[in-house]
């Protein structure tokens, strides 16, 4: 399906900037329109306070939350400016539950949802903003690295491919995404060299697949190696990718959180942009 409308989520006008260059690239092509999402934390929701917390605190907060919300503004609207596209800003402040049932909300009506990687500084109230959108929303999400922000998307592509329904989503939501590819590789990680017949005509169908889509790519037989799938697939991230489509939480994203898993491993910290569908 094309993309015409992108949800873009800016947490502060810091990385905005760095978001914004390869969505305004995407949404340029496509003549899509761009909805620029931020949400404003309520003083409670942004961390425990003690009961005898100042309202000089207080204040000083609520005006960081307001600051964060105008920089972003700011920032979207700039990009966009003279971009040629039509967009709209949409600012809402919230409880942490509510917030997430906006994001939610506001993902159905779009046909991609795009962010930035979680980062080490202290994150807003929505730092797990990716997850909410693709456990709840139905949409495919990209997320972009801000600390070494990428000039483009989907030049060179890594599918990571195994036989699950999250990864068969992703691929075939991201083929107006992927159509212009210089490369497309698909990719399947085993862990015995007994499982590679299996994973070769698995790729094999793919590959037919996409053939039919006049998508050319090639398919692979990675090892996961001692340190697992997840280190194998950031290993691929790294041989000149700028796109890595997979899918996400084929395991339930609870049972990750508590024994770690693929998904929870490799979107942590994305180094290049990452196409994940559920």
């Amino acid at each position: 399906m094309p993309i015409k409308t992108i949800l873009v989520y800016l947490p502060n006008g810091r990385t905005a900037a760095a978001i914004l260059g390869p969505v305004v690239e995407i949404a340029a092509s496509r003549s899509a329109h761009v909805i620029g999402l931020h949400l404003i934390p309520q003083v409670p929701e942004y961390g425990e306070f003690p009961a005898d917390v100042s309202e000089e605190v207080i204040s000083r907060i609520q005006k960081a939350g307001q600051d964060a919300a105008r920089e972003a503004k700011q920032t979207f609207e700039g990009a966009l400016q003279d971009s040629g596209l039509t967009f709209e800003w949409r600012c809402f402040n919230a409880s942490y539950a509510a917030g997430s049932d906006a994001i939610v909300r506001n993902a159905h009506g779009a046909d991609l949802v795009v962010c930035g990687a979680q980062s080490e500084d202290p994150p807003d109230a929505w730092s797990d903003f990716s997850e909410i959108a693709l456990m709840g929303s139905g949409r495919p999400v990209l997320i972009l690295p801000t600390l070494k922000p990428q000039k483009s998307v989907a030049r060179n592509v890594i599918i990571a491919w195994n036989d699950t329904r999250e990864a068969a989503r992703a691929v075939f939501d991201s083929l107006d995404l992927i159509r212009d590819a210089s490369t497309i590789r698909a990719v399947t990680v085993i862990q015995r060299e007994s499982e590679r017949a299996a994973a070769e005509a698995l790729g094999a169908d793919l590959i037919a697949n996409l053939a039919r889509h006049g998508i050319a790519a090639s398919s692979e037989v990675a090892h996961a190696g001692e340190h697992g799938a997840a280190e194998a697939i950031k290993r691929l991230m790294g041989q000149d990718c700028d796109l890595l489509v997979m899918g996400g939480y084929s395991k339930s994203r609870f049972r990750e959180m508590l024994f770690g898993g693929v998904s929870r491993d490799v979107l942590r910290q994305v180094p290049v942009a990452t196409f994940v569908s559920h």
